[in-house]
Order: structure tokens, then sequence, then C-alpha cells
């Protein structure tokens, strides 16, 4: 992973809609897992994982409307087109 939105350890003062995920090349989504939790542990994203149409190294991951403040963890394991794995995770965190 070359990048995300939100940054790791980014602090923000609104909830993201989503997570982006920038790639040195583009990944296979169906066979790839990205979760972002919330700090009790609950599942917050929309499980709907894709690729951006424009942009082929881009992917997408939906948060549930709203979140409240707190600190989310992301974790993501990606299986690039070639069929080796990375993994990674970051936090980031919403201010009341």
């Amino acid at each position: 992973m070359e990048r995300s939105e939100p940054k790791a350890d980014e602090t923000l003062k609104v909830a993201p809609q989503e997570v982006r995920f920038w790639f040195s090349e583009p990944i296979k989504a169906g066979l790839s897992t990205f979760e972002v939790r919330d700090a009790a542990g609950k599942q917050v994203d929309q499980r709907d994982l894709r690729a951006d149409e424009k942009q082929a190294a881009l992917v997408r991951l939906s948060l549930a409307a709203g979140l409240p403040p707190g600190l989310y963890q992301v974790t993501w394991s990606a299986v690039a087109q070639d069929m080796h794995v990375g993994k990674g995770g970051f936090s980031f965190k919403i201010q009341p």
C-alpha cells in the first residue's frame, strides 16, 4: 500500500464516509480482506470493498454513516494480480 485516506494516525474533525487505499499495482478486490473496527471491536465498514472505476490501483471501502468520535483500527490483506499477498494496518481517530 502506498497511501490511504484517512492517513495512518490521522485525527479527523468529521467522520469519513469511506476509506481509500492506493497500491503500487491493482489488487484483486474479491480475494482481499479489508476491515475497519471501532475501539470495542465492532466492524463499522459496509463490507463493500471495490476497485475505483478510473484508477485501477485504488480501492474503496464504505463506512457506516455518522461514526461517533473515537479510535478506529483498519486492517487489510491485499492480493495482487500476480497473487502475492500484502498485509498491514493502521488507525485513525475522529475527535469529539
